[in-house]
């Protein structure tokens, strides 16, 4: 699909208004997110068309309080059927620059009985205050131009893919001869609010609502012949989908589960909507299910096995072991004696921890025995430091599968393959070389 096509299909028909679908964290419902100001109070008094003329049907709406009989801010969510189609991307209005480009979208008035009723208006963000954008739009076009399309969406294209950022709810200026050009926008903290306020679940990214979303990202093999690993790859991509299908819990849900623990970094919180977080917990899965030959990682799993082994995600790519302290005290929060403990991140040169690497200097650090003298060491703490297996995914990625390419050649599909690997990632885990 071209980016104008993505925006298309989240584009809405609300009223007289217009709206953009976004997705819940959920997957019993969807939302819109409008203008207050296109919508009734009452849910039945709220028609919601598509962008191919289809009714979609509205659950719930969630307005912001009125102040001196006026609303505080002019947006409105609405919680409608849930949108399966749905796979909308979303940037803070933080993250814009001055003059980053803007594309508005909406069902104009003067369009809507023509064959071409949704329409884009090119710009750039003039600026973004207390969670206000401001959007020049190119043309000058006055308000009775893009009447209709107020509650459309705003997006920023980036790297040829659209990301929204806010929903636009009128013109700018007080005067209606001052109403050309200038549209005044709500970033979607705005939106994110008021779904707080209503108890609704969060707005996430479309690839957290269902590890699915997921699957053609996992287990990425940078080989020197491809063909020495297809018959892996196809194994593995059986046994995902075999996993996801039985019982496997959403990302969202494991969030709310795990929320910072699934972290290296607890001060950068907006790593848990990091897409490779969830692309490398879903290797982690699947890894955890062949290691335990088991064909369910449900909700019960994850209980079943949370102390026994975890992992760790961070966006830094320095070496992973220079942070080897840091990633014993979690282990020693998060793991029981033996635990084993996997780390992702974008490092690519990654590798297992060396034969020769010690880390007697660092448990004689932390293991001390508290209000003693600072050379008592707790040997019981000592040994449950010690008992914890270290490493990196990306390094079991090369050891098990890249420096090994040719052997998975020689082994017969299926079964085999998936044998294979899962003894190379068990020899990994638990022997240094």
């Amino acid at each position: 699909m071209t980016v104008s096509e993505i925006i298309h299909s989240y584009c809405v028909m609300v009223n007289g208004g217009s709206g953009v679908l976004v997705n819940a964290m959920t997957q019993d419902y969807s939302y819109v997110l409008t203008a207050a100001h296109v919508i009734d109070e009452v849910v039945d008094g709220i028609i919601v068309t598509d962008y191919q003329g289809r009714n979609i049907d509205v659950i719930d709406v969630f307005l912001p309080v009125k102040k001196d009989g006026a609303r505080v801010y002019d947006c409105a969510v609405l919680k409608v059927a849930h949108q399966p189609h749905v796979a909308q991307q979303s940037l803070p209005a933080a993250h814009l620059q001055l003059q980053d480009n803007i594309t508005f979208v909406g069902f104009p008035a003067t369009e809507r009985g023509t064959s071409d009723p949704i329409k884009h208006w090119d710009g750039h963000m003039t600026s973004a205050v207390d969670e206000l954008i401001l959007l020049t739009v190119a043309g000058i076009p006055g308000t009775e131009t893009i009447r209709g399309m107020s509650g459309g969406g705003i997006y920023h294209v980036d790297s040829g893919f659209p990301y929204l950022v806010g929903v636009e709810f009128r013109m700018d200026g007080t005067g209606h001869d001052q109403q050309f050009g200038r549209a005044r926008c709500h970033s979607l903290f705005r939106f994110e609010e008021l779904i707080v306020a209503n108890n609704g679940a969060a707005m996430v990214p479309a690839f957290m609502e269902c590890f699915s979303r997921l699957k053609n990202k996992v287990f990425e093999f940078d080989v020197i012949t491809p063909g020495n690993v297809e018959s892996l790859k196809a194994a593995l991509e059986g046994f995902t989908e075999h996993l996801i299908n039985n019982g496997m819990p959403p990302p969202y849900e494991v969030m709310t589960l795990y929320g910072m623990s699934l972290l290296v970094d607890s001060k950068r919180p907006n790593e848990l909507k990091a897409r490779e977080l969830w692309v490398a917990y879903l290797e982690f899965l699947v890894i955890c299910a062949l290691l335990d030959n088991s064909g369910s990682v449900d909700s019960e799993y994850l209980k079943a096995t949370e102390r026994k082994r975890r992992m760790l995600y961070t966006s830094d790519g320095s070496n992973w072991i220079r942070r080897i302290e840091e990633l014993l005290k979690a282990a020693r929060k998060l793991l029981d004696r033996d635990g084993i403990l996997i780390v992702a991140s974008p490092q690519a040169t990654a590798i297992c921890l060396p034969k020769d690497f010690s880390v007697d200097s660092i448990v004689s650090n932390i293991a001390v025995v508290p209000n003693e003298g600072p050379f008592a060491v707790d040997a019981v703490e000592a040994s449950i430091y010690k008992s914890f297996k270290l490493t990196h995914l990306e390094a079991l990625r090369s050891r098990c599968v890249v420096l090994e390419e040719r052997e998975y050649r020689s082994v017969p599909d299926g079964v085999a393959q998936l044998r294979l690997f899962r003894d190379k990632i068990d020899e990994a885990i638990n022997q240094r070389i």
